[in-house]
């Protein structure tokens, strides 16, 4: 494997972690940041599901596009 693969997976498992510790996890954006919605349950099937990044317990960041 690849050492930028082993990386990105330490880096992640950090952080998923770090999540389960803490589920308010402070990251440096927000869901707001990067023009998505806080949702309860499930987000639109036309939305990619981005964890909680900044939302209430309960709920998720969900986006519909990037740019």
């Amino acid at each position: 494997m690849k050492p930028q693969c082993i990386l990105l997976l330490a880096l992640m498992v950090i952080l998923v972690l770090h999540s389960k510790v803490n589920e308010a996890v402070s990251f440096p954006w927000g869901c707001a940041s990067i023009s998505g919605v806080c949702r309860q349950g499930t987000c639109l099937p036309s939305e990619l599901y981005f964890g909680p990044l900044g939302c209430g317990k309960g709920f998720q960041c969900c986006v519909s596009h990037f740019l």
